[in-house]
């Protein structure tokens, strides 16, 4: 676990703009070489000083030197004081959820990540910890739902996949009434985009596989809290469950965030331009994207968030098939799960990200077959939309037929439509 001082590196990083901080974040984190990047630490022991002085590690399960450099410097990017990495979000969000006891209650999003409804629905519950799955949009709902053992509510904005907003600030009021912890998953939103805790929530959850690596390459997630108490517990948790992010997974991260605000800059230029062209094409039904103003969430994004995110979700005629015909017919959108790098990734949540959740849970959830998940990369924008064009006209082409055609297929049907 780091914890940021701020000033540890000569120059306060407070008076930075963010894009400094981005780049600039650990240029001193190697004090006896003076390299430009932190060093990488493969050690999995360390030398003691004397036997009751580890001189800072011991061992890499309970901390590194990569790692603290990558935890002080998103501890920065989120204004928080404290963070600890794991080896996965999923990792991360299993340290969070060590933190309730048999009969504590948790409030989590109904439309939360697959997984993690997974963790709480099917082991978390096990425990004996009592899980109540709701719409936490609804601030009455979420109201009614608090008991006098509620020690958690855990909220994503915005969600996955349906790109829903929840009022931050709000849901922070209603669990500090209840003294219970407001945990926000952000991993859709980089720290460019948003800063929960600075709107009152408790704990930042990312999963780093994503936007803050953003190669594909890596695994990550990250625990972010300004509460001594709660760091201090994930720590520990973190350390016994194993599940701290290994020192060359931390440094591929570290290099990962330097481009982290041209990427996203660009990513985003592309997914509103993309979901305008999806919201005006005869073959979808909905569009979700905050930054169309007929989104539910578009202002609350604007007050809560500098931008509105490169991931794009729609729903297409045909329902699954129509679906299936579409991203088994894209070429340069790779069919793929996770988002946040710089290869544009389609994928059906219904069959990939959220298939753990049970039928019931995903139509509760509004996860229909036909909703398609777009994970904008750093292609040209004009590129994207020739491959979703052509896509859809073999869809438009078969109608509800769903084999993947060929090249030549295609080039038949350009030549028809």
């Amino acid at each position: 676990m780091a914890k940021n001082n701020n000033n540890h590196r000569g120059i306060p990083s407070s008076f930075w703009k963010e894009s400094t901080r981005i780049v600039h974040g650990n240029q001193n984190a190697d004090p006896v070489h003076g390299g430009l990047n932190a060093p990488l630490y493969l050690s999995s022991s360390f030398k003691w000083n004397t036997v009751e002085d580890d001189g800072g590690y011991e061992y890499s399960r309970t901390a590194n030197p990569t790692r603290t450099v990558l935890e002080d410097q998103l501890s920065q990017l989120e204004n928080g004081k404290f963070c600890s990495t794991h080896s996965t979000g999923m990792a991360a969000a299993t340290a969070v959820a060590h933190l309730f006891k048999q009969e504590d209650h948790v409030i989590i999003a109904e439309d939360c990540y697959g997984g993690v409804h997974h963790l709480f629905n099917d082991i978390i519950r096990h425990f004996g910890v009592e899980v109540s799955f709701i719409d936490l949009k609804d601030l009455e709902k979420v109201q009614v739902a608090i008991q006098s053992n509620t020690k958690c509510i855990w909220a994503e904005s915005p969600s996955n996949p349906l790109l829903r907003l929840v009022d931050i600030k709000a849901l922070s009021e209603i669990a500090n009434s209840a003294q219970a912890l407001l945990v926000v998953d952000k991993t859709f939103c980089s720290p460019i985009l948003q800063k929960p805790l600075d709107f009152g929530a408790h704990i930042v959850v990312h999963s780093l596989s994503k936007y803050l690596n953003g190669h594909s390459d890596v695994l990550g997630g990250a625990v972010i809290t300004n509460n001594k108490k709660v760091a201090n517990r994930i720590h520990f948790l973190t350390n016994a469950l194993g599940i701290g992010s290994p020192a060359f997974d931390s440094w591929l991260i570290l290099r990962g965030i330097k481009t982290l605000k041209v990427r996203y800059k660009h990513q985003q230029k592309v997914a509103q331009k993309v979901a305008e062209w999806l919201h005006k094409h005869p073959n979808v039904k909905r569009v979700i994207y905050p930054g169309l103003q007929n989104h539910p969430d578009h202002e609350l994004a604007k007050r809560q968030q500098q931008g509105f995110g490169a991931v794009i979700a729609f729903e297409v005629k045909n329902g699954k098939y129509g679906a299936k015909t579409v991203v088994e017919n894209t070429e340069l959108c790779t069919l793929a799960e996770s988002l946040g790098g710089v290869m544009t990734l389609i994928e059906i949540p219904a069959f990939h990200s959220h298939a753990s959740m049970s039928k019931e849970a995903r139509q509760m959830a509004g996860i229909s077959y036909g909703l398609i998940r777009l994970s904008i990369g750093l292609e040209d924008a004009e590129d994207i939309l020739d491959d979703l064009d052509q896509a859809f006209k073999v869809q438009i082409q078969s109608g509800s037929h769903r084999k993947r055609t060929t090249y030549l297929d295609r080039h038949a049907i350009f030549q028809s439509v």
